[in-house]
């Protein structure tokens, strides 16, 4: 656990504006805001899938439409 010495009026005033029940529930809240915020965000997928021996072709070729699916 860390103590720092805050701003009374400073804190009072956060409590206020963010109707929170208690100064640390404002100092919790607000330092879980900036690390959400300011946090690298992580890929939307898990790029393990994909197996690293694969030449740039065959990665490729994994997109590509398969032109005889849906033909008449």
């Amino acid at each position: 656990m860390t103590t720092i010495v805050l701003d009374d009026d400073l804190i009072n005033k956060v409590v206020q504006i963010g109707n929170y029940q208690t100064p640390k529930e404002a100092v919790v809240a607000i330092l879980s805001g900036y690390i959400e915020s300011h946090e690298p965000k992580k890929a939307p997928f898990n790029q393990s899938y994909l197996d690293g021996d694969m030449a740039d072709g065959e990665i490729d070729s994994l997109y590509e439409r398969d032109k005889d699916v849906g033909g008449i």
